[in-house]
């Protein structure tokens, strides 16, 4: 018996042998759960939410909206909003957000310096075609 799990894209059903579909449809609550979850939770939002001109609010619609009902996209973007050092670059961080997973990992790849863009392709490269869960002592 195998599980798998997929956005419809039609491209995967191709590959796949005869199987029994189950469509899991988006829940706005449960992304709006978890993003509020994230802003009360971490000391990154805590640090950055008391601080004048970063509406919960604006932030929670914000990403939810960009994320337009993926949960790892919710997910990125919440982690690149907590990593920002103040309000204002929170703010335009949030602006900023991508619309697409794409762009977002384009993004990503853009934060990282070009000294060790190299080696951070290599590493992904590693991870994308590992036969097993490769662990940190096995990259280094």
């Amino acid at each position: 018996s195998l599980v798998a799990t997929s956005r419809d894209t039609g491209e995967i059903e191709l590959g796949l042998p005869p199987y029994q579909r189950l469509d899991i449809t988006f829940n706005e609550s449960d992304m709006r759960k978890y993003i509020e979850g994230r802003l009360e939770s971490s000391v990154g939002f805590k640090r950055l939410l008391p601080k004048k001109g970063v509406d919960v609010h604006e932030i929670v619609t914000g990403v939810m909206k960009k994320a337009d009902g993926m949960f790892l996209l919710a997910q990125l973007h919440m982690n690149s909003l907590e990593a920002q050092l103040n309000a204002r670059d929170l703010r335009r961080a949030l602006d900023e957000l991508p619309n697409t997973l794409d762009a977002t990992y384009d993004e990503a790849m853009s934060r990282i310096s070009n000294g060790h863009r190299m080696l951070a392709h290599r590493i992904i490269s590693w991870l994308i075609h590992a036969a097993r869960p490769m662990s940190i002592c096995d990259l280094q």
